[in-house]
């Protein structure tokens, strides 16, 4: 009996450690959400730059207009500092327009440049993400709802303690599950998982769980329709516990994936 008890309490301590390990590793960077934060900050330095752009080409042309009211007034004939201040800028405006235009156009070409760069850096970023960020297409795409509760314990009424080996995609019971890249569809049942669906890819295979029902068997593309959000298994309400297996192994955090796949991004007209 005491063997028994002690067997238990390690049992249970090393839930609650692989727990702690798990949460840990979901929140160490990778080089998915890396690649996320310098294409947000690629986007936000090129909103930077075209702000500065118009804001100082305002002011270059509001210049250039006032030179040109200026010299469309004429010369005065009348003797006075203020007056000859001002005939001595009529003298001077043409060369002061060309040297803003010249400026404007300068700084109309420091801007090109700069835009030129960070498109062509949002663009190999994005390449990146779309071959090494795994997922080709949001597995859920009407999701409400993306937790990033991978490595937490699961504490639940009729259901063992357990870390939890996903991401739960909130979505409402209907909406479809997506194959987030190219790959074979199968399906399994199981008390804890209910409807269970797995694509299985080159680089590994995602598990799909309480889904409703499945919509294809075999080989799909990504973004085909696979099933369909439910609450089957041990689920408290609909939703897609999604789980991530690279090289078929043990489950890693899917959330940068996620993330990349399924997070909206107004970049393409930012840099374009």
């Amino acid at each position: 009996m005491r063997r028994r008890t002690l067997f238990i309490s390690m049992l249970a301590a090393l839930v609650v450690v692989s727990g702690i390990g798990s949460s840990a590793l979901a929140g160490r960077p990778t080089r998915v959400r890396s690649a996320l934060s310098e294409r947000q900050a690629v986007v936000q330095r090129t909103r930077e730059i075209r702000r500065i752009e118009a804001r100082l080409s305002a002011d270059l042309e509001q210049r250039i207009e006032r030179l040109r009211r200026l010299q469309r007034s004429g010369r005065s004939f009348m003797r006075s500092d203020e007056d000859d201040r001002r005939n001595a800028t009529i003298e001077v405006a043409p060369r002061l327009v060309e040297s803003a235009h010249r400026r404007l156009r300068e700084l109309t070409r420091w801007m090109t440049r700069r835009v030129h760069a960070l498109r062509h850096r949002y663009g190999a970023i994005q390449q990146w993400l779309d071959t090494a960020g795994i997922f080709r297409a949001c597995p859920v795409p009407s999701f409400t709802t993306i937790d990033d509760n991978f490595g937490s314990i699961v504490r639940l009424p009729h259901v063992p303690v357990h870390v939890h080996q996903g991401d739960d995609i909130g979505a409402p019971a209907g909406s479809p599950i997506l194959a987030p890249f190219d790959g074979y569809v199968s399906s399994s049942r199981s008390k804890l998982g209910g409807l269970e669906i797995r694509v299985f890819g080159d680089a590994g295979y995602v598990y799909n769980a309480h889904a409703s029902s499945v919509a294809r068997y075999g080989w799909v593309h990504a973004g085909t329709v696979v099933g369909y959000i439910g609450v089957t298994g041990d689920a408290t309400g609909p939703h897609d516990h999604l789980e991530w297996h690279p090289n078929d192994g043990l489950a890693v955090d899917p959330y940068p994936l996620l993330t990349a796949a399924c997070l909206p991004t107004d970049a393409p007209s930012a840099v374009g």
